[in-house]
């Protein structure tokens, strides 16, 4: 039985790259999918077959019309939900409430309940089943694997997608005509219950015991914000929408023609279901077959621009065939290249078209491409049919016209997009031309791209070299390889790293013999990326291999492959059992004591720290915080990186207590970073419950605001809150930052608004108490004695220097809200001409942001800006703006009911030297307060007055 699983383990080692450890959730998850798409396979063709044949062809387009209302609708809700409920959770309901869902529409279609509504919410619940069970599996799927295990081992999962087209498909139709096609239901519920156990064992097995909260959270992947914005702002996006939502029109042309068709041939609705299971499982073997023989050879002879056409052209001469030959059989050839293309060639030159489009932006637009343009342009060709069909009342060949005719539109885009394609790579290559080189000699236009591609590997400065290396990693292309692996010669280290990086991810080459040599590399970052390459390419004799350089005569190298095979077994328990890797860096931290060189001291220990941060071995985390008190800042720097690629929450007070440090800040930043989005639910509690200091919460802002993510707006809109006046500011500055960089994200125009206007309401008030303040310490210098006036004046020249201040962050505050509601290029051009000395500049910027805002605010905010202009407040300026002038006790009793500590002590400070019984009833107040400043200083102040 040993050997069987030796041998079984060794075939699945060399088909499809798995590696120990990795079987148990590799296997899992492609049965998961397998069973998945084997119930949308048996479903399908059912709900097909039962609505064709019970409803008829004329009211299928009123159902693809509901199935985009609802699918769009729906995946809204759930993408929401995602937010708030854990994830293994909603996939587990999900699972249940769908197997519960195909008992009770198997019961209702069995004994003929409503059958027209119940086989129309069939109908829209197979579309939505489709669309929710496969986003959450990939979901799902990213979190369970990391991005090295992911490139090799998505295959591998996709192939159980297929097996399960073509299982669940062939299987209806061999049991259709013998059970009915109602009983199919009871069949997909029974498979599908089996993904319930899967799905809690991979959760339990593979995510919960290997990963921590922030790793989880920052695996997934969802759209943010209104990833809308950023396709209209991107041509590239506008012009891929647009294809891929034609594409979605055709096929759905195409699948009306088809089912029209084949429901006018065969009545018997079992027989129909039959027919489409067929057929369905049929598409999906050749398209198999296509993509496994033809799609890697017609993409590299017609290139990527090129290789979208082929889907087009195949599916108009399929109309233009079912136009003249309105059969049968014509229509299943027309289905056959719609179905079989666009799942192979189509679908990796369209992969392919993307890859200019920065990764963080893909990300964030790929979901809402998926889902929400599907659902648009699915509604959009119902809507087409029913006014054909309905309103014209033309015959199913006459709806290959309008095939043709979008055709043609079709063509137009994906001409367009491969244009955007190749200027997309033109303009990110001239970016990174070095400062003065000389003119960009890659011209895009007069070559194919990959030629234009193999020009710069071949020519390009580092920057234009690796930001293509980077490209190549995120989709291997074999045609480039050689042109790749040249570069292990390279004379920067840099490149000479990323090479080794990205052949890492082509499977199907072995180029051992070539990097061993780059195990002596000078640069230590090559050493560990050879190392990782050697680990994942030299399987037969890998423990041999890493036994042999941990007891390298250099220690360098033996630190390499220590780093190394920490990052390879990162996720991985059973291979990290198998190289001893506990052990081996225990028997690291023990050797150090008898160490004489401090330069290999050094080394060891940094070697240390990156091993334990990479391997996800909490038993030696305590050594992590034992370096971070080093006397060599480079120890600590490299221990602060390595507590954050821990991503535990162990480490985040530790690491903050070096946000207070300028040389380490930057360093205690990025760990933070490291962490993820998940991060902002602990900074959250760590406000809410006063943790840390206000010093050091103060860096949280800048922190927060770098994830780009809809969760970093609503942190910082709460931190708008806080009392600390400079919390408050820095988590402006953040937001604006967050503004410019994501401006996809919602900013909530309503709470602006209302802040804005509270920070001109605290405006005027300091405005009044400035005034007011001025005019006593001027009447009462000539009054008071000139000891007593010393202290008097001193205190009030305090307090009005805080109010000035005040009176400039609260102007600062306002601008940097409006920002996030109007363009803020257009807001920090207005606030640098105020602050200008050049009285044209001030009066152009006030003229524009009278233009700007809305009335509203127009009436509130330029009255306030122009008296920020005056010179010195006058008793004039305040009664323009309606403003009162408050008597000595209104105006302390004003301030002291703000939130600005600063400005509490001030007062209380003046309170103390006028020693007036008056304020005895106004301190008393502050003697109980929970700001243990205030409290000191009103307890002060009050026991000055009672002495008196």
């Amino acid at each position: 039985m040993e050997e069987l699983k030796k041998s079984i383990e060794g075939i699945l080692r060399k088909l499809f790259d798995i590696r120990p450890g990795e079987y148990r959730k590799a296997i899992l998850m492609q049965l998961n999918i397998f069973l998945i798409i084997s119930t949308l396979l048996i479903v399908k063709p059912a709900v097909n077959g039962l609505f064709l044949a019970k409803l008829g062809v004329e009211n299928l387009p009123n159902a693809f019309v509901l199935v985009a209302v609802f699918a769009g609708l729906v995946s809204f809700i759930y993408s929401r939900l995602l937010s708030r409920i854990a994830l293994n959770s909603i996939i587990t309901r999900t699972m249940m409430w769908s197997v519960i869902s195909l008992i009770i529409f198997g019961l209702l279609l069995r004994f003929n309940v409503l059958e027209g509504w119940v086989l129309y919410i069939f109908y829209i619940w197979v579309a939505i089943f489709a669309v929710l069970s496969a986003s959450q599996f990939w979901i799902l799927a990213n979190i369970v694997f990391n991005p090295r295990e992911a490139k090799r081992l998505f295959g591998f999962i996709g192939a159980g997608a297929i097996a399960g087209g073509i299982f669940g498909g062939y299987l209806t139709s061999l049991i259709a005509d013998w059970i009915t096609s109602e009983n199919l239901l009871f069949v997909a519920a029974f498979l599908l219950v089996f993904c319930i156990p899967i799905t809690q064992t991979i959760w339990k097995k593979e995510v919960l015991k290997s990963q921590t909260q922030f790793q989880r959270k920052k695996r997934f992947k969802g759209f943010e914000g209104n990833p809308i914005a950023l396709i209209k702002k991107s041509k590239h996006l506008t012009y891929l929408a647009t294809i891929i939502g034609i594409g979605v029109i055709v096929a759905k042309l195409v699948d009306y023609q088809f089912s029209a068709i084949a429901s006018a041939n065969i009545s018997n609705p079992d027989e129909l279901t039959a027919f489409f299971g067929f057929w369905f499982s049929s598409f999906n073997v050749i398209s198999l077959l296509i993509q496994l023989f033809f799609t890697r050879k017609l993409v590299g002879v017609f290139g990527v621009g090129t290789s979208l056409f082929i889907l087009p052209f195949g599916i108009v001469l399929g109309a233009f065939l079912v136009l003249i030959f309105p059969e049968l059989w014509a229509v299943i050839i027309l289905k056959l290249v719609d179905g079989s293309l666009k799942q192979s060639v189509n679908k990796s030159a369209t992969e392919l078209m993307v890859l200019p489009i920065p990764l963080e932006i893909k990300n964030q637009t790929k979901s809402f491409i998926d889902v929400f343009v599907d659902s648009a342009a699915t509604g959009i060709s119902g809507l087409i049919l029913i006014f054909l069909v309905t309103g014209f009342d033309l015959s199913t060949r006459l709806i290959s016209i309008m095939i043709i005719a979008l055709f043609f539109v079709w063509i137009y885009f994906s001409r367009k997009i491969r244009q955007e394609y190749i200027h997309s790579f033109k303009i990110k290559i001239e970016q990174n031309k070095e400062k003065g080189e000389a003119k960009d000699p890659f011209d895009f236009s007069k070559e194919s791209v990959l030629n234009g591609l193999r020009n710069v590997l071949q020519k390009g400065n580092e920057m234009q070299v690796l930001f293509i290396l980077r490209k190549i990693k995120e989709v291997p292309d074999e045609r480039l390889f050689e042109d790749v692996i040249k570069l292990l010669e390279h004379p920067s280290s840099l490149i000479r790293a990323e090479v080794l990086q990205c052949i890492y991810f082509f499977r199907n080459r072995r180029v051992v013999e070539k990097v061993l040599p780059l195990i002596k590399d000078p640069d230590q970052q090559v050493k560990t990326a050879a190392f990782e390459y050697l680990i994942e390419h030299a399987p037969e004799n890998q423990v041999d291999l890493f036994t042999k350089y941990l007891q390298d005569k250099d220690y360098r190298v033996r630190g390499a492959a220590l780093v190394s095979l920490a990052t390879e077994t990162r996720d991985n328990a059973e291979l990290r059992s198998k190289f001893s890797l506990e052990d081996k860096v225990k028997k690291k931290v023990s050797s150090l004591a008898g160490l004489k060189d401090p330069e290999e001291i050094k080394f060891r220990k940094i070697v240390i720290l990156k091993a334990i941060a990479l391997s996800n071995i909490p038993e030696h985390y305590p050594v992590i915080k034992q370096y971070m008190k080093d006397d060599d800042p480079d120890i600590v720097k490299q221990a602060i990186s390595s507590a954050g690629n821990t991503m535990s929450q162990d480490f985040i007070d530790p690491i903050a207590t070096f946000l207070n440090i300028e040389a380490y800040r930057p360093l205690a930043k990025t760990a933070f970073l490291n962490y993820g989005p998940g991060i902002i639910e602990s900074f959250n509690e760590i406000v809410r419950k006063d943790i840390w200091g206000m010093e050091l919460l103060h860096h949280i802002p800048s922190i927060a605001g770098q994830f780009g993510v809809q969760q970093s707006v609503e942190f910082l809109f709460f931190l708008l809150d806080h009392s600390d006046i400079g919390l408050r500011m820095e988590s402006l500055k953040a937001l604006n930052a967050l503004k410019i960089s994501h401006p996809n994200l919602r900013f909530h125009n309503k709470d602006v608004i209302k802040r804005v206007l509270e920070e001109a309401h605290l405006y005027l008030e300091t405005l009044t108490a400035l005034y007011s303040q001025t005019s006593v310490t001027s009447e009462l210098v000539k009054e008071i004695e000139r000891e007593k006036q010393n202290k008097i004046l001193d205190a009030r020249k305090s307090l009005i220097s805080l109010l000035e201040k005040r009176l400039d962050g609260n102007l600062e505050r306002i601008f940097r809200l409006l920002g996030l509601k109007y363009p803020f290029e257009d807001i920090l051009n207005i606030y640098q001409g105020i602050q200008s000395k050049k009285p044209d500049m001030r009066v152009n910027a006030i003229e524009f942001l009278d233009n700007l805002l809305e009335t509203n605010l127009k009436k509130i905010l330029v009255p306030i800006v122009e008296t920020a202009l005056l010179d010195a407040i006058s008793e004039d300026a305040l009664k323009n703006l309606n403003l009162k002038i408050p008597d000595e006790f209104q105006c302390l009793t004003m301030l002291l009911s703000g939130k600005d500590t600063r400005i509490n002590l001030a007062v209380f400070y003046l309170i103390t030297q006028l020693k007036d019984k008056k304020y005895i009833p106004l301190v008393t107040g502050f003697t109980q307060s929970d700001n243990p400043k205030i409290k000191t200083f009103a307890k002060q102040a009050l026991n000055e007055i009672l002495l008196d």
